[in-house]
This record gives C-alpha cells, sequence and structure tokens, in this order.
C-alpha cells in the first residue's frame, strides 16, 4: 500500500507540472529544426529514405513478402513507426539529465518531468509517420476500420515501457556514462529481435514463445493489427507478456530515478 500511495502521489506530481513538459517539449521540437532550411520537412525525409533502402533491398532485390499476405513495404512500415518512436524516445531521455544539468543544478526543478519531455516532442514525428502509414494502407487497400482506435491503447503502453526505461537508464546515464554507448549496441540488437523485417511465421515455435517477452515485439505486432482489423483483447496472451516486463519496469524505473535524483546535482 506504501508503494502504490507512493507511485499515486508520483503520478499527480507530474500531473502538475504538465504546463512545463508542454512548453520544453515545444522548445525542443522548435530546437531540431531551427536554421534548417527543410525544417520539419526533415522530420518526414529521414524515415522515408530508411524506408525506400529497406524497400529496395527486401521487397525489390530479396523479394520478400509480409505475413499474411501483406505487402512488404506496409509490413515493415507499420512495423518501424512504433520501433522509430521508441528508439527516438529513448535515446534522447537517457541523456535528458545530463543535458539539463544547468537547470538541475541551480533550480529547483522536478528532474523526472524531462523523460516525459521527450516523450511528447518525439509523439510530434510519430504521428507524421502514423498519417503517412494510414495513406499507405488506403493506398494498397486496408481502409480505416473501427479497430484504429485501439492505436491510442498500444501508444499508451509504449508510453509507459518508455517511460520506466527512461527514468532507470536516465538516472544511471548520470553516474556511469558508458551505459549510453552501451544502449546504441544493445538497441541495435532489440531492433533484430523484433518482427519489423521478419516474419514471427518463420520463427520456430518454441523460440519465437521466448521473442514474444520482448515488450516491443507486443507493440509492433498490436500496430498492424490495427491494419488488419484484429481488435487488441484478441491478443490477451500477448497482454499479459508485455505487462508482466512493461509493469515491473515502470515501477522499477520511477523507483530508481526518485532514489538517485537527491545526488544528481552532486555529480552533474
Amino acid at each position: 500500500m506504501i508503494v502504490l500511495r507512493r507511485l499515486v502521489a508520483f503520478i499527480f506530481k507530474l500531473y502538475r507540472y504538465r504546463d512545463v513538459i508542454w512548453a520544453m517539449a515545444k522548445r525542443d521540437v522548435a530546437a531540431r529544426y531551427v536554421g534548417t532550411i527543410g525544417g520539419v520537412l526533415w522530420a518526414i525525409l529521414h524515415p522515408t529514405l530508411t524506408v525506400a533502402i529497406y524497400w529496395l533491398v527486401f521487397s525489390v532485390g530479396f523479394k520478400a513478402k509480409g505475413s499474411a499476405g501483406m505487402p512488404f513495404v506496409l509490413y515493415f512500415v507499420s512495423g518501424l513507426v512504433p520501433w522509430l518512436f521508441f528508439n527516438e524516445v529513448l535515446l534522447s531521455s537517457m541523456n535528458a539529465v545530463i543535458a539539463n544539468a544547468s537547470l538541475i543544478k541551480k533550480t529547483v526543478f522536478p528532474a523526472e518531468v524531462l523523460p516525459l519531455v521527450h516523450f511528447v516532442s518525439g509523439s510530434f514525428t510519430h504521428f507524421v509517420l502514423l498519417f503517412i502509414l494510414c495513406i499507405l494502407a488506403w493506398s494498397y487497400g486496408y481502409g480505416p476500420k473501427l479497430t484504429v482506435i485501439q492505436i491510442v491503447y498500444y501508444y499508451g503502453a509504449l508510453g509507459c515501457l518508455l517511460l520506466g526505461l527512461s527514468w532507470l537508464i536516465g538516472s544511471l546515464q548520470v553516474f556511469h556514462r558508458d551505459l549510453g554507448q552501451a544502449m546504441s549496441a544493445v538497441l541495435n540488437l532489440w531492433f533484430w529481435l523484433t518482427p519489423v523485417v521478419w516474419s514471427p511465421e518463420t520463427i520456430p515455435p518454441q523460440y519465437r514463445v521466448i521473442l514474444e517477452f520482448n515488450p516491443i515485439y507486443y507493440v509492433v505486432e498490436g500496430y498492424r493489427s490495427v491494419m488488419t482489423g484484429v481488435p487488441f483483447w484478441l491478443h490477451w496472451h500477448g497482454a499479459l507478456r508485455f505487462w508482466f516486463v512493461a509493469g515491473p519496469v515502470l515501477l522499477l524505473g520511477a523507483y530508481v530515478f526518485r532514489r538517485l535524483k537527491p545526488e544528481f546535482a552532486d555529480v552533474l
């Protein structure tokens, strides 16, 4: 009960700083593209080029097919959109405390909001890519279905996982700077353990069960189910595995960040 009360109080504290989070997120988005000619178009150009390269290599070169007859480019993009969001927010959030050292050392600043700032700012690019994905899906005959509203659930589930990981890694990064370099390598491996390029049907069942405990596996497949019209409650077994991992990560991240926060100013 004590842990639950502290968690609720922690959430209400984050809610009180919602205006600060929104203001910092807008500043972060503006800072990315200030001084560039293309501006926010770069947020579309980079992932579009990535999609084009993978499409040429796998679809044109290797004649790859998506799962359940889905065109490969659509299968790939529907998995790439949540992965890019996860990768971007996690990499930026784990350096958030160090990057805002002046705020943390000189003022009474709620450092726990920093991962949320990057989550909100990263959502801008994510929503742009979701719009592009919708256009691509409709062009291949995957018209709008009622299940499109469940994207909110998968977006929220990904947010909980990201928040826990960002608090955990971001706080440890203050004391162990090598962690950032290690995470880049971990994310590269994590990408290939997630069914973004490959189809789960290509993996033997005994190994697929292990891979399904990868929480991003559940989110990526969930984004695809939005287009195929499969309700999320039919994947209840996947949801159990996801929250079995994401729930403890969220609690652990909040606990570690809260315990280490008083020492940030002394180390930075």
